[in-house]
Formats: C-alpha cells, structure tokens, sequence
C-alpha cells in the first residue's frame, strides 16, 4: 500500500500545465502508440481538473493485436496529461508519463520493455518530460525515505534535509540549459517546470512538518484573535501558482493551516460562518491578495471530505464563493462535488441499511419507517462518540414519552465481541442497536458509504415518512438545550 500511495504522489507531481495559448476548436490532437508487449491492453489519457475534487476529461484506448494504439480529442489549450498503459489483469501499470500537447500535436510514441521513444510534434519536449519525471520520482523516493526522521528534527537541520533536494537532477538541468536544438521558448519552460518540483517537495515537507505538530499538540494552537498570522509559514510562489502540480501540493500544505483555523473557530464559540472566517483570515494576509480565488475555492474543496459535510451545507459554501466571484471557472468543479450529496439533501427517500443486532439477527432501518428516526453512528474506539452516548441517554429519557421517536445507534466496530461486550456493561443507553462491518456487510453497503460520512460521530435525521431531514444533525449535548426534536414529531 505505501508503494502505491508513493507512486500515485508521484505522477500528480508530474501533472499538466496549462498556459495561455489559444486555438481553434477544430484543432485535433491525435496520439499514436505502439508497445509490442501490449495487445489487448487498456491505455488512457487523463487531464485532472484544477481542485482536487475529480478528472474531468478522460481518453480511452485499446492496443490491437499489433500492439498500436491511437487516442484523438480537441483540445483549446496547450496542456500536460497522464498517459496510463494498464494490465488490468495483472492490476498494475505497464508504463505511465506525463505528455506536453499543444492544439493539433501529432505524437508518435513507441514503449519498449517500459521505455518511451518519441517521434513527431514535440518529441524533444516529452523525451525531457520523461528524464524529469525520473527525477522526479527519485527524489519523491528520497523525501518519503527521509521526512519522517527530518519533521520532528531542529532547525538546521531541517534546512539541511530541504536543501538536499537540490542534489536530484543538476545535470539533466544544465543539459537542458545547453541544448541548443530547443526553441528559447521550450527551454525556460523545462527549466521552470523542472524546477518546479523540488519548490513542491519543499512544500511537501512542510506539510509534514505541519501535520505533525498538529497532530502532537495537547491543546489547540493560539492565534490572534484578529487572524493576522495564521499564514506566516506558508512559503507561496507567486511565480508557480500556474502549475496546477503547484497548486496540488498548495492544497495540501493548507489543510493543516485552514484545519487550525477552524479549530480555533470551534473552540473559541465563533459565531460567523466557517466560509466568512476563512475569508477573513486571507484577506488579512496582503501576500495573498491576488489568489483569494483560488485560497477560497482549496478551502470548500477541502471541506467536501470533512465530516459535517452534506448537501445543505456545500450549497451553502458554494452559494457564498458564487457571491463573491460569480464569474470563476472553479464553480463547475465545485458543484461538481455537490452530485455526491445530491440523493442525500432534505426531503429525499432514506437510503436503507442492513445491519444485525446484538443477537446476530439482521434488521433494517426501513422496519422503524413510520416514526421520527434519530440515528447515532458510532464505535467503541472513538472517543468523542463514547463522550456524547452520555448526553443520548439523557435525551432517550427526556423523549421517553414519545413513541414515534426511536434511536437507532450504528456501530461500525470491525471488532463485534468488544461491541457486544460495551453493550453489556451499558444496558442504560435505550434504543435499537446494529453493527456494520466487514464481517457482515459489504463496503459499498456500510452506512459511511451510503451516507458519504468521513468522520464520527454522525447523526441522521429520517422524518416518519423515511425521508432525509438531514445526515449532518445536531448532537445529543446539543439536543438537550433546545425543541428542536419536538418541532419535528409535531409535524
């Protein structure tokens, strides 16, 4: 799994670049590959989009019995893609690069025993594409070997371990630097692009280093209070922010600064949005003033996988970026990310689960269709959750009189018999109980899944007709304080 993981970091540390050159819609592009070795093999062409939410064009192709195969699309801009010649049956990638195409490039590319040979348009450009990529992936083993002896390390020695990256490469630069059959033009944009990827591994590293205090710290990090800090260690690259890999390893290197934000957010009682205080920590940073854009497009991006995501709040997110930039390319992708949560927003049928009870026995969510149904997903392992089930039984007891109001808790231990054996010990927390997991369910089965939750503890809301109030309700402890509850069995 870590060679994966390493691989896959690697080729999104080669993806495309996109730059300003125009063309007319009728300009096609067309890929010729021959590999020997390939019959009846899938190859694929993938152009990511610029957040990191999903691709947005991809090209498929299969080698014939020759081992040739062709990929041709349109394209407006000149563009970086991954090309993928895939084993299916052997569950690996025979051969993967990065491609340059401009509008109407015609590329020959031959792969033998994993090694590319380029002929037609461009083919100096993608032959240097590739020696970079192998650095690249040199120096990616070289940092993911490294980095966790280096994060916790003292100062100097940390500007040791990133000055160390320079050590990758400095001869296929300076040959590239003295080749004279390439254009001037070609030869600064390897040269940028070169050095673009060890400014990403630095940014890389810090990420670690970041992550790692975060998750080291025994209390939340202070900032003050008017925010005018929280981006002081975030080394930005005015000139790289039009390399979407730049912009990958951007987003990276925000999540642990946007997450400590809202912490302190959470923590303090803040009573703005998450959206407007975001907001308001870039547009105090005056380094940052010409990406707000795109800092505020990272940002819901990232929330999209948080765990009080759903359908309402997304919109909600997305409605305040589409007030403040009405006009951004990012709008497309952004509501993309909302498709997810689409059969998942208020009003729309439940998705039944299957779970089985403490007995062993199976049962439905569906069976309790007719009631107000307040469900609690759960493990023994999380502690917040643990924290709350004291508030549950307080709640179950304050609507011990309503009938047509049943919890339902969702364990997703992988462990059944320390389920069962918590439940033992705290037959006071009232209502149905079921387990997910692996044992008796299948993945895209588990309630997680179906009700894309990344984090718990979660609570869902199903009215008496089965319908979705919400998948992100309030909390027991805060159930407690207020009639919400109520308003919904009055209805």
């Amino acid at each position: 799994m870590k060679s994966f993981i390493s691989i896959l970091c690697t080729i999104i540390s080669v993806l495309f670049v996109s730059s300003c050159v125009s063309s007319s819609k009728d300009d096609k592009t067309e890929i010729n590959i021959s590999c020997r070795e390939c019959p009846g093999i899938e190859v694929s062409l993938t152009r990511f989009s610029d957040l990191p939410l999903t691709p947005i064009e991809i090209y498929k192709s299969q080698f014939d019995s020759l081992g040739r195969a062709r990929i041709e699309f349109i394209q407006q801009d000149t563009l970086n893609m991954l090309l993928v010649v895939e084993n299916k049956d052997q569950g690996a990638w025979k051969f993967y690069t990065t491609l340059y195409l401009e509008p109407g490039s015609d590329i020959d590319l031959t792969v033998e025993n994993g090694l590319p040979k380029f002929e037609g348009d461009l083919k100096i450009i993608n032959s240097y594409y590739y020696e970079i990529y192998l650095v690249e992936k040199e120096r990616n083993q070289y940092v993911n070997a490294n980095v966790m002896n280096r994060i916790s390390a003292s100062s100097s020695k940390k500007n040791k371990f990133i000055d160390s990256l320079a050590q990758f490469g400095p001869k296929l630069k300076s040959q590239i630097i003295k080749d004279n059959s390439i254009p001037n033009y070609y030869r600064r944009m390897l040269i940028d692009y070169f050095s673009n990827f060890e400014i990403s591994q630095r940014m890389h590293f810090d990420t670690q280093v970041a992550q790692n205090e975060v998750s080291n710290k025994s209390m939340s990090v202070v900032f003050d209070s008017t925010l005018s800090d929280v981006f002081k260690d975030l080394n930005f690259r005015h000139n790289y922010i039009k390399y979407p890999n730049y912009r990958w390893y951007l987003n990276r290197r925000l999540g642990p600064i946007f997450q400590d934000i809202l912490n302190y957010h959470y923590e303090n009682g803040v009573k703005m949005g998450e959206y407007e205080y975001i907001k308001g920590a870039i547009i105090r940073d005056a380094k940052l003033n010409d990406y707000r854009e795109l800092l505020m497009a990272i940002f819901i991006a990232q929330m999209s996988s948080s765990s009080q995501m759903d359908y309402n709040f997304g919109s909600k997110l997305i409605n305040s970026f589409k007030e403040d930039y009405p006009q951004s390319k990012y709008l497309k992708e952004l509501n993309y990310m909302l498709t997810d949560f689409y059969q998942l927003k208020s009003g729309t049928p439940m998705k039944d689960i299957e779970m089985h009870d403490i007995y062993g026995k199976a049962f439905s969510v569906s069976s309790l269709k007719g009631n107000l149904i307040y469900i609690d997903v759960w493990a023994t392992w999380c502690g917040p959750c643990i924290d709350e089930l004291e508030y549950s039984e307080k709640l179950s007891k304050k609507y011990s009189n309503y009938l047509d109001l049943k919890f339902l808790y969702v364990s997703i231990d992988e462990d059944t018999e320390k389920w069962k054996m918590f439940l033992r010990k705290n037959l006071q927390i009232k209502g149905s109980h079921g387990i997910q997991n692996s044992e008796f369910v299948a993945d895209s089965n588990m309630i997680t899944s179906m009700y894309k939750i990344n984090g718990i503890p979660r609570y869902i809301l199903i009215d008496k007709e089965g319908n979705l109030v919400t998948t992100n309700a309030k909390r027991p402890s805060e159930l407690l304080s207020n009639n919400y509850l109520d308003s919904l069995l009055a209805l």
